[in-house]
């Protein structure tokens, strides 16, 4: 009895391992289903999927909208984990994509951008998003918006690339380094044999997460360089990114064109999928307001 117990509980462990060596739980969207459910949303513009390559060789895959090059382009770059449908419900939102043309990237090693192998270098994952607007919106200025570790990226973006910033948008942004939280599971996760347990989608965020105290002190000289208007979205109750991050960022934009702050007292850090109203407006005040025009 306990050879037979022994030799289900082996079966189910390699049926699980195998499982996620093949990409259970991706945590992204088949591009064959994006116009399914844009339309269920109301969206008559068909999507638009592309595949570009970063500076580093890697590839970048990304889903715009068809037929507006000549809105104001907005980039949306998701969180950790998560994938380009993470903003879904935006690119399906008209009263948005009638005033903007957005576009939404697979981070390195999210979605269908070298899915399970992360890239930790907010460096390079801004020249990702890089190469994603010089296909999707040459000779442009965009307005980025960063959701939890999507926001540090946009910054980095930002003093990287000035010329193509017209204004960001962080909601719940992780961009301060004194913030980060260690806890002892993350090790734990990052090496065998948790690590061959764990689906592909969150052992690509856990390392990435572990790296980036690092990379946001390499970034903190730099905040000083953004120049461009910024938004913040961020509720109090926020158990993932503390609402210090707010007081962070407001302290190390001290030349921005403007920093407008948004606080909820609800919504955790989950306020890009319960408070689209409130983001989407933050989007279109960046945009509409006169901030995106083409680079000179």
């Amino acid at each position: 009895m306990r050879r037979r117990v022994l030799c289900i509980l082996l079966f189910l462990l390699g049926v699980w391992i195998l499982a996620i060596q093949l990409g259970c739980m991706p945590m992204r969207t088949p591009d064959k289903k994006w116009r399914e459910k844009l339309s269920t949303l109301g969206q008559q513009r068909p999507p638009t999927f592309h595949d570009v390559t970063a500076p580093d060789g890697r590839n970048v895959h990304v889903v715009g909208l068809s037929g507006a090059d000549s809105l104001p382009p907005v980039a949306l770059v998701h969180g950790s984990p998560g994938s380009a449908d993470a903003f879904l419900d935006y690119l399906g939102d008209t009263a948005l994509t009638q005033y903007v043309n957005p576009f939404s990237v697979d981070r390195p090693g999210f979605g269908y951008s070298g899915f399970g192998k992360p890239e930790p270098s907010l460096a390079k994952q801004a020249a990702a998003v890089k190469a994603a607007a010089d296909v999707l919106a040459p000779n442009q200025r965009l307005v980025l918006v960063g959701h939890s570790l999507g926001g540090p990226v946009i910054v980095q973006f930002a003093v990287d690339y000035p010329e193509q910033t017209a204004a960001l948008v962080l909601v719940a942004g992780s961009v301060d380094p004194a913030a980060e939280k260690h806890p002892w599971w993350q090790v734990a996760v990052d090496n065998p044999p948790l690590c061959w347990l764990t689906p592909k989608s969150l052992w690509a965020s856990n390392y990435e997460i572990r790296r980036l105290e690092a990379e946001l002190d390499l970034l903190k000289p730099r905040w000083p360089d953004i120049r461009c208007p910024v938004y913040i979205l961020h509720a109090t109750n926020d158990r993932l990114v503390p609402y210090s991050n707010v007081a962070f960022a407001r302290s190390m934009l001290v030349n921005a064109a403007k920093v407008e702050v948004e606080t909820f007292t609800k919504g955790d850090h989950f306020i890009l999928w319960n408070n689209r109203e409130a983001v989407r407006k933050a989007i279109l005040k960046a945009s509409v307001g006169g901030s995106a025009r083409g680079m000179n």
